[in-house]
């Protein structure tokens, strides 16, 4: 694992944005994105290569045929929703299979789909384990971020991805996962909230919610959770952030507590119990839960995703644990 994130390392030429996490986003929301939605327009997209209006429930074909003008390889594909133009980055597996996996990949506020597919790193993986991979982007502003309250419309663009390719990169509804960096994370956190219908699995990294009105009643999927005890943007004690700019002293829960709460909310029985995995990571599980859930201390690291690349203003990151080969794992049950 090391050499392959020395190559990781190699490849870089952007530099993530720091992230923030919920009330940013909630900021980020202006009145003009919320005229734009209607009820029948979030839940309908249109690709620019193909027209789809299949739904998350399709079946992936017995056999690969890749639609839309997809082909093995990364591209740049365009959905509408909610009459607004997004796009996003595909990844299809050089030998693609049928039922595929697919892992969408959300990145933090201020950085983009394509540095998020270099620091999330799914891509590489997803060549190697045979799964598909997209990573789209937040709403252009002032902060690229994202908005999943206030607005159905990311969420509804969420949904969309995943109706795309189950209809064109033979991806199979019961196998389709979400993770994210921080704006990102948080954004993964809304869609265990308000989309477990779609997304049945969940990595969350440097930062995370949990509100009871929004998410009691979605149903628990496995989610696997990390948090560093010396980032300084979302702490991990709790307080307010800290990213400058419009996300600057807005209040924040504990991480160890937030993950509480989604162990309650899975129906676990039992926990946390901490097991030291290295002298930097310390991992927290529950057990009797409806689904499993973990969660990752990283001692001393920063605003980071464990195993990625060093970006010096966002803090340290460790080399004892790789949140992307964890969270794949995860998902599939391992």
């Amino acid at each position: 694992m090391r050499v392959a994130r020395l190559a990781r390392r190699v490849r870089v030429r952007h530099v993530v944005g720091a992230a923030t996490i919920l009330g940013v986003l909630l900021a980020s929301c202006s009145s003009d994105d919320a005229a734009d939605s209607s009820p029948s327009s979030t839940e309908s997209s249109s690709s620019a290569a193909t027209s789809t209006s299949g739904t998350t429930g399709t079946t992936a074909p017995a056999t690969c045929a890749l639609g839309g003008g997809l082909a093995p390889g990364s591209a740049t594909r365009t959905l509408t929703v909610a009459g607004v133009e997004r796009e996003f980055l595909v990844r299809i597996p050089s030998a693609p299979a049928a039922t595929m996996a697919l892992v969408v990949s959300f990145h933090g506020a201020g950085s983009n789909m394509v540095e998020q597919a270099v620091y999330g790193g799914f891509d590489a993986l997803g060549e190697a384990e045979g799964f598909v991979v997209a990573t789209p982007n937040g709403v252009d502003g002032a902060v690229r971020q994202w908005r999943y309250l206030g607005t159905p419309d990311d969420v509804a663009f969420a949904r969309a991805i995943v109706a795309d390719l189950v209809t064109d990169a033979c991806v199979d509804p019961e196998r389709v996962y979400a993770a994210g960096m921080s704006s990102g994370s948080a954004m993964s956190a809304s869609l265990a909230c308000e989309a477990s219908d779609t997304f049945r699995g969940f990595g969350l990294v440097a930062a995370d919610f949990y509100v009871p009105a929004v998410c009691a009643a979605s149903t628990p999927r496995p989610m696997v959770i990390f948090h560093s005890t010396d980032d300084v943007v979302v702490p991990y004690a709790g307080g307010t952030v800290n990213a400058g700019g419009a996300g600057n002293g807005l209040p924040v829960a504990p991480a160890e507590e937030t993950a509480a709460a989604w162990a309650e909310h899975h129906r676990c029985s039992a926990g946390p119990t901490e097991t030291v995995l290295s002298p930097e990571v310390v991992r927290l599980d529950w057990s009797g839960c409806e689904a499993p859930i973990a969660f990752h201390r990283i001692v001393g690291g920063g605003h980071t995703w464990p195993g990625s690349i060093d970006v010096a203003r966002l803090g340290p990151v460790t080399d004892e644990i790789d949140a992307t080969r964890v969270m794949w794992d995860w998902f599939e049950g391992r």
